[in-house]
């Protein structure tokens, strides 16, 4: 994810420069401005992204450690309830030694019951969290999926901590491969009507290409500058003509470095030629171990 911010803003200061000659000085601090604040909603969102994922690490790590001490815990309780048992049955002993010895492995039985129980909760807690995590992500894959009502060559799915859209690339661009196609418009018009109602999801525009820069962008030097301004065209799209909120969306070019496919068949190159959409809506945090927020 680093890799590719460091990409983009290379990609972006490079696309500035090639403007600044050939544009207005106007356009050129227009472009600048804009450029600076994708930069900084692109960084504040891979900040949370890495968050997230540093979370959900975290606490998969956790929940196997509590699991080990409840069954510590638990096999410790067993010991100590034994221990009294046998120290009461014995003989030889003073009634007062044994009395006293009873009352402290009495006392250490219910401390370990009450860690025990705090175990427990924790345990509970973070259980709930994960749950209300796939449930929200879920909640959402089904919105998405009930929008698109099953259309061709779109797919959904969960990919933790984020819900997956991606768009087939013949219908979302124009032949020339740049350019947002009247059809393109028609299938994001669904992902922006669910976003003007919901300005609580961030979203990463994530475009591909193959390793074939069409002949006919001749203004464009490479596939990542192919694939930013790919991204970029959506994103414009989905601010200009459906009206979804700018803070909200952040382009990224991944040029040919992602391949799913070989670009040695037309077929291959089609299926890297490719735009997805990550939704990251908030997500209930998990607590943390000592129980405080």
């Amino acid at each position: 994810m680093l890799f590719s911010f460091l990409n983009a803003r290379l990609l972006l200061g490079m696309f500035a420069v090639a403007a600044a000659s050939c544009v207005s000085k106007k356009v050129y601090l227009a472009e600048t401005q804009k450029r600076a604040e994708c930069e900084a909603r692109e960084k504040t969102l891979m900040g949370e992204v890495l968050e997230r994922r540093r979370e959900a690490t975290e606490w998969a790590k956790r929940l196997a450690d509590l699991s080990r001490e409840v069954g510590r815990q638990e096999a410790e309780i067993q010991r100590l309830q034994q221990e009294i048992n046998e120290r009461t049955a014995a003989l030889g002993e003073s009634a007062s030694q044994l009395l006293s010895e009873k009352n402290a492995l009495e006392k250490a039985l219910a401390d370990a019951k009450v860690q025990l129980s705090r175990s427990n909760a924790l345990l509970t807690s973070v259980s709930e969290a994960q749950q209300a995590r796939q449930a929200t992500l879920e909640q959402l894959r089904q919105d998405l999926d009930k929008r698109y009502g099953g259309a061709k060559n779109v797919a959904i799915e969960v990919a933790e901590p984020a819900v997956v859209l991606t768009l087939p690339d013949a219908q979302l661009f124009d032949k020339g491969g740049l350019l947002i196609s009247a059809d393109g418009r028609n299938l994001l018009k669904p992902l922006a009507e669910l976003l003007g109602q919901r300005p609580d999801i961030g979203v990463e525009v994530i475009a591909y290409t193959d390793n074939a820069v069409p002949k006919n962008l001749k203004n464009i030097e490479d596939t990542w500058d192919w694939s930013l301004a790919r991204a970029n065209n959506v994103v414009r799209a989905l601010i200009q003509q459906f009206n979804v909120n700018a803070n909200q969306l952040t382009p990224i070019g991944k040029g040919e470095y992602y391949p799913v496919a070989s670009n040695e068949t037309p077929d291959g190159r089609q299926r890297n030629r490719r735009t997805v959409v990550a939704l990251y809506p908030p997500l209930a945090r998990i607590p943390p171990a000592g129980g405080k927020e």
